[in-house]
């Protein structure tokens, strides 16, 4: 059934009006909802927001660190109900750290140089206490993670000279290599020392990205958030956040035909946190935008439209209702702040020049009898990317056909409806919709199922 003429289900994870009225009452108290920058109905004039658009969402993720860091930044959060969702301040120090280092180089053109600093400011005063200076002399293993802040507030010019010492005796430690981390983690702790040092490892940095999640295809079917997030952080380590413009190895080039698939099964599951960072790799890594790359992002930016920041989806309404005051604020604020950080950092680099913003890719438009055909195999429901994709233009909508097809299958398998993948692989090659890396990956799956009917009980 086409969405465009449905009526559409509710769909739980999606922001309504209620969800989005109390999220932006208590994270969005610090900025009015961000008005809406699409140049006109349609297709937009780039494939990217205007500049003027990007500039005021990165100023809203500025606004909610700085509200962030003056709740979260002491003592974390601590959640009773749900302790897997509690956490330290560390790690909100950390990230609001890395949002002010994407910033950093656009901040002055943008006329957001005064809130930076100030953001810095705050920053140093939560991230440099004796708290987090004898962290880093106990534990030599992990110093350069607790010493993030530092080293990129040092980086944006504000020093401290006896955070540097420890830090140095710390990484002097004849201990400090003795743990065990995967690649995406060596990557970070390369970045950082490079930060420190001033000087890239090249061969070592390239050695381990070839290892890594980056130059490898994730299983875009069953594999786990992790992995997701394991590639798109090597991303952001193995190029300094897009400061780098270094070649990246050929298996990770190879590797970058996945992105669509992974943003088409960040915004099935309602997974923006996600979708951010994949949307991320593109001006990271200087690849041109594809028609699915600008839709994503026209999704994310109409839903924080829409909510007054971008959701994560981990918040839950009824929860948001039983409390009160400023519990309720720092529960919106932990269940939110990291999604609306990504997605400042994304106009951040969004915002850089020579990064791809301006590039395009055309994809062909299949006929609308195609589009529908795979609309059939979509279940409608009111989730932000239908949405979006009901207000595109009809040749809008024609040059999506590969989003369609991956949601489509992946929705398939997620289900084990191997009957309606097997289907929507035959559209594909009757209609000529293009071969993806979920159609390859599920033709694979199809295989070993097949495969299964041969093999003996044990």
């Amino acid at each position: 059934m086409n969405p465009a003429s449905a009526s559409p289900r509710k769909s739980p994870a999606s922001a309504s009006p209620a969800d989005g009225t109390v999220a932006r009452d208590e994270v969005s108290a610090v900025t009015a909802p961000v008005e809406c920058g699409w140049p006109g109905r349609g297709r937009p004039h780039s494939p990217l927001l205007g500049r003027n658009d990007l500039e005021r969402r990165l100023a809203l993720a500025l606004k909610i660190a700085g509200r962030t860091i003056s709740l979260l930044g002491q003592d974390g959060y601590r959640d009773e109900a749900a302790l897997e969702d509690s956490f330290g301040p560390d790690k909100p120090l950390a990230e609001t750290a890395m949002l002010l280092h994407a910033a950093s180089a656009v901040a002055q053109e943008a006329g957001l140089a005064v809130p930076l600093d100030e953001l810095a400011a705050q920053l140093a005063r939560y991230a440099r206490t004796d708290r987090v200076a004898v962290a880093i002399a106990l534990h030599p293993t992990i110093c350069l993670q607790l010493a993030m802040p530092h080293i990129l507030l040092t980086r944006l010019g504000i020093r401290d000279e006896r955070f540097d010492r420890v830090l140095g005796l710390s990484l002097e430690s004849s201990s400090h290599r003795g743990r065990e981390v995967v690649p995406h983690r060596t990557l970070e702790a390369l970045w950082l020392r490079s930060l420190i040092e001033g000087e890239l490892p090249e061969p070592t940095l390239d050695s381990v990205a070839k290892r890594s999640a980056m130059s490898h295809r994730l299983d875009l079917l069953w594999g786990s958030r992790d992995d997701a997030y394991a590639y798109t952080h090597t991303f952001m380590y193995f190029t300094d956040f897009g400061y780098r413009c270094r070649p990246l190895p050929e298996a990770a080039l190879h590797a970058l035909d996945q992105l669509e698939a992974l943003l088409a099964r960040s915004l099935l599951v309602e997974d923006f946190d996600l979708a951010a960072e994949t949307l991320m790799i593109w001006p990271m890594a200087s690849v041109a935008w594809s028609p699915v790359a600008r839709f994503g992002f026209r999704v994310l930016a109409e839903l924080e439209d829409r909510v007054g920041f971008l959701p994560s989806g981990n918040g839950v309404p009824e929860r948001f209702s039983r409390l009160e005051g400023l519990e309720r604020t720092r529960y919106a604020l932990a269940a939110s702040y990291h999604t609306a950080y990504v997605m400042g950092m994304l106009c951040a680099l969004s915002l850089r020049p020579g990064h791809a913003g301006d590039a395009e890719v055309r994809s062909e438009l299949v006929p609308p009898s195609v589009i529908g055909r795979l609309l059939d195999a979509i279940p409608v429901a009111d989730t932000p990317w239908q949405r979006t994709f009901r207000n595109l233009d009809p040749c809008d909508q024609q040059a999506l056909a590969p989003f369609l097809l991956d949601v489509a299958l992946l929705d398939s398998t997620r289900k084990h409806d191997f009957g309606r993948a097997a289907g929507l692989l035959e559209t594909a090659s009757n209609c000529d919709v293009g071969s993806t890396v979920v159609c390859t990956q599920v033709r694979e799956l199809m295989d070993r199922v097949c495969g299964l009917a041969g093999v003996s009980p044990m």
